[in-house]
């Protein structure tokens, strides 16, 4: 049965190819009997690739639909479009073969090759609605044209949650998880393991497994099992490479399972404990989650000082599509961090977050300025003839979390400017003038205040540790 679905899997591969054959072949026989062209044989040889090509495909398909979890209904009705496709082809291919377009009435020609589209564009729809759902290609529609397709308007949209205790529990927290991660391959067309969950009463139904939502019991319960396993388990959910839950939005739906997976209800009316508070306040966006991007948003940085960075000698990104803020590096530059640098790196001095000076022959003087980028979050000064009185600027940043100092001309007067510092989490110290000694004194110190930090040295450093880190991370250059 596995080596069945894996050539099944190619249907969706191989079907590409009657599609865009056979509509070529349909086109350019009505190109030729309508502007009175003269009609190559080639056309002959066509028809034969897209009659093959579609047979293929519809084996493939076969074999796809065995492994379940499609409507039957719906497996039909696309099987007997497909079949029709491959018998409207293959009488195309032998009257055209066999008959000079000359001698062929021209209604006959026109209702072939007009019957070929429609019936691959029909084929084409019942499959993708047997994969994305029926209504896939209305989802998005107005209202005006979803009615016209026989559907239901638009459901007014909820009003956005302001406070947690506004929140319902299933239409606010449990329904968008579902909808935005399981409906795709659970809905009414399209039912895996024979598990609808587009609605709540078929949430409860279940699926073959009979114990989707075990109310009250998450560890029981198949839907918790299955979205929480390890993502390279065989029955993890969602599979197929799809984007799995978060770890919040996991916790929230066992949190609601526990519950007793009710239908309705404000959180106001439940006993929330101050863990499930955060868990599901991150859930409806109330609260930014442990990995989200720590900064509030910002507009886009003005191409103008995007222009003078680039000019200057930096390298700009753009940290994501999602995040306006930027990726500066000027280590590519190989040469000293000019004035013209300095100036243009302080216009964008709020749109800053990772910067790179690595062997830039910056001075202490210029590390200090680098205060005024009050968003910097990682900041590498490797390779710099700096010393430990240019840190004292650098601690007044609030978020800055990784800071390289390697073969910097810092010592051990560092670390108490170092202590300083509200949010550091990574620290390269390695082949700079700070002594084993002093530093592992200070991590000690550190570590009894329980703050988090990294010093990662290599093996042939002169300020090598002799003892392990007794901190939750460790990286190495």
């Amino acid at each position: 049965m596995d080596l069945i679905q894996f050539f099944g899997r190619f249907h969706v591969l191989v079907l590409h190819l009657p599609i865009g054959i056979l509509l070529m072949a349909a086109v350019l026989e009505l190109n030729c009997l309508f502007f009175k062209k003269q009609r190559s044989n080639t056309l002959n040889t066509i028809w034969l690739w897209g009659l093959l090509s579609a047979a293929a495909a519809a084996v493939l398909g076969y074999m796809l639909s065995l492994s379940g979890g499609y409507s039957d209904e719906a497996v039909w009705i696309h099987k007997m479009f497909a079949f029709a496709v491959i018998a409207c082809a293959l009488i195309c291919w032998i009257l055209f073969s066999n008959f000079s377009q000359k001698n062929l009435p021209a209604t006959l020609v026109t209702a072939l090759c007009t019957c070929q589209l429609f019936l691959l564009f029909s084929t084409g729809h019942y499959g993708a609605n047997m994969t994305h759902g029926s209504t896939y290609l209305f989802d998005y529609a107005p209202n005006p044209i979803r009615s016209l397709a026989g559907l239901e308007p638009h459901a007014k949209p909820r009003a956005a949650i302001s406070k947690l205790e506004d929140a319902d529990v299933y239409l606010d927290v449990v329904q968008p998880i579902l909808q935005k991660r399981c409906v795709a391959c659970h809905n009414s067309d399209k039912s895996k393991g024979k598990l609808d969950l587009s609605h709540y009463d078929l949430v409860l139904k279940g699926g073959q497994s009979g114990n989707t939502i075990v109310s009250g019991d998450a560890q029981a319960s198949e839907l918790f099992v299955r979205i929480s396993l390890d993502s390279h388990d065989k029955k993890f959910m969602p599979a197929g490479g799809k984007p799995p839950l978060s770890e919040t939005q996991i916790a929230s739906i066992a949190w609601w399972i526990k519950q007793g997976a009710p239908a309705s209800g404000l959180l106001s009316e439940f006993n929330l404990a101050d863990k499930d508070k955060q868990v599901l306040a991150r859930t409806l966006g109330l609260q930014k989650g442990k990995d989200a991007w720590p900064l509030d948003d910002i507009s886009p940085l003005p191409q103008a000082i995007a222009t003078e960075l680039t000019q200057a000698g930096f390298i700009v990104k753009q940290i994501s599509h999602d995040v306006q803020y930027i990726d500066l590096d000027y280590s590519v530059a190989r040469r000293a961090l000019s004035e013209q640098a300095m100036q243009a790196l302080l216009k964008a001095k709020d749109y800053v977050v990772w910067l790179n000076l690595a062997n830039s022959q910056v001075s202490d003087v210029q590390v200090a300025q680098l205060s005024q980028l009050t968003n910097l979050i990682k900041l590498r000064l490797e390779k710099n003839p700096i010393s430990s009185n240019a840190l004292t600027g650098l601690s007044q940043l609030p978020h800055l979390s990784y800071l390289n100092l390697y073969q910097t001309q810092v010592d051990d007067g560092a670390l108490a400017i170092l202590s300083q510092f509200k949010s550091l989490k990574q620290l390269y110290l390695a082949e700079s003038n700070v002594s084993a000694t002093a530093l592992q004194n200070w991590l000690e110190t550190q570590a009894k205040q329980h703050i988090n930090v990294i010093a990662a040295l290599p093996s042939n450093s002169p300020a090598n540790l002799p003892f392990n880190l007794p901190f939750k991370e460790r990286e190495s250059l």
